[in-house]
Order: C-alpha cells, then sequence, then structure tokens
C-alpha cells in the first residue's frame, strides 16, 4: 500500500473525510466568517448609541440638590468602625473566642485571628475592599474642584461644603 492511500476498510467505515467532505467543511468555515465580519459591521451604529439620563459631572453641580447628593457621596467611604464585622479591632485579636463556625454571624476578623491573613487577598482591606477610600479621596477632589460652578448656593455655605470634603480627603488619608 502506498503512502497516502487509505486501507478499504476505512473507506468502507467512513473514517476519512472524502475531498467533498473537505469542500462542505471550507464553506461552511467561509460562512461562519461571513456572519461574523457582517456582525461586526453591522452594530458599528448601534453600539454608538448614547443613552439619555446619563450622570455626568455637569448634571451633578447643576443645582444644590445634586451638589449635596455629591457631598452625601464623599461621606459614603468611611469605614464602619462600630460594626463588628467589619472592624478588626474588634475580631482579629484573642480576646474573645468562639465556637466556629457560629452561625448566623460572620466576622472575616476571626480568620485574622485563626491566623489566615494572606499576602495575596488580605483579609479586610480597605483599599481595594468594602471602604475604598481612594473612591472618597478622588470624589472629595472633584468636589472642591467644582463646587464654584453651582448657581444657587450662597457663598458660605460653599465653604463649609470644601471645608467638610477637605476633613473627608484628610481622613481618608491617615485611614
Amino acid at each position: 500500500m502506498a503512502w497516502g492511500t487509505p486501507c478499504s476498510a476505512c473507506l468502507t467505515s467512513g473514517y476519512l473525510f472524502s475531498y467533498k467532505n473537505d469542500d462542505v467543511m471550507k464553506l461552511i468555515r467561509i460562512f461562519y466568517l461571513t456572519i461574523t465580519a457582517v456582525g461586526f459591521v453591522a452594530c458599528d451604529k448601534y453600539l454608538d448609541v448614547v443613552p439619555d439620563n446619563v450622570a455626568t459631572i455637569d448634571n451633578a453641580f447643576s443645582m444644590r440638590s445634586a451638589a449635596e447628593k455629591y457631598l452625601f457621596t464623599c461621606y459614603r467611604y468611611l469605614p464602619a468602625h462600630g460594626s463588628a464585622t467589619n472592624n478588626p479591632a474588634f475580631t482579629a485579636g484573642d480576646e474573645f473566642w468562639f465556637y466556629t463556625p457560629f452561625i448566623g454571624f460572620s466576622a472575616p476578623g476571626w480568620q485574622i485571628a485563626r491566623g489566615n491573613q494572606g499576602v495575596v487577598e488580605p483579609i479586610l482591606n480597605y483599599w481595594d475592599g468594602v471602604s475604598q477610600p481612594f473612591n472618597g479621596i478622588r470624589d472629595c477632589n472633584i468636589l472642591m474642584e467644582n463646587i464654584d460652578r453651582v448657581p444657587d448656593m450662597e457663598e458660605v455655605e460653599k465653604k463649609r461644603w470644601v471645608a467638610e470634603a477637605k476633613f473627608l480627603k484628610a481622613y481618608y488619608h491617615f485611614w
């Protein structure tokens, strides 16, 4: 038997593709490539639609009530010091101990007390986790830069809000 010629058992069982099946596979590939190319071209205008009522910085400082909401956003990043689950001072030490797993109460600080703190994903990591003080610092900076654009506010109130944002910014840097 010469190289490249199939045996008679292979031909009768249908294990090898014939030239006809190769042509069909080429047509299927061309069909899928065409559909994919048309799909990428057809979505261009559909994806360029700008939705209505998108929150922007211009909208956030267009009136006093919207600017006040933005000030409240600056307060959002304060850590929950009184929370037994989010404050490592309550549960990361070994002053008190519960049987684990304690049903109905989850405190990640206990994982620190049990020696499960890791370098890759630290437990109670405020900089990447729940609180994210860097986002609070950024929001405070945006408020301080744009508070003068609010038309219906008195100068005294603007100064007070800037002072609040400066305090929060300093607090987030400290924390």
